[in-house]
């Protein structure tokens, strides 16, 4: 029983990390193709539809890599979805702290749910 719980915090800590340096893959990717723009004129830090794109682009690449990783570590599904729910967290805290509109909170919890549940049907695929 203990040596299960132990795989499955491992596999856990494992995905989270996945998932957050595939993010980072992602919007480092974003940010080369179209930087960020200062405009001095309202003091505002103005984020291009390509930034925003690759970031959610790497919400799904993270959630999946990662809660695939972790399933396939611990062998079951509940750390895969605590993984999705530490993307969905950080999506969450990153869209309120930019008063973000609410479509990108709304893609910010359906783009991980959706990368977790096929992540669990690729490793249940794997598995078979």
């Amino acid at each position: 029983m203990t040596k299960n719980i132990l795989r499955t915090a491992i596999a856990t800590v494992i995905g989270i990390v996945v998932a957050f340096g595939l993010i980072w893959l992602a919007q480092y990717a974003g940010s080369e193709v179209s930087p960020d723009v200062y405009d001095p004129n309202s003091g505002e830090v103005l984020i291009p539809i390509g930034s925003t794109i690759a970031l959610i682009v790497g919400w799904f690449i993270g959630t999946f890599g990662g809660s695939w990783f972790a399933m396939r570590i611990s062998a079951g599904t509940g750390a895969g979805w605590i993984v999705a729910g530490a993307v969905i967290g950080a999506a969450l805290y990153r869209a309120v702290t930019l008063a973000d509109t609410w479509w990108i909170m709304a893609l910010g919890v359906a783009v991980p749910l959706v990368a977790v549940w096929l992540a669990q049907q690729a490793t249940a695929t794997a598995v078979d």
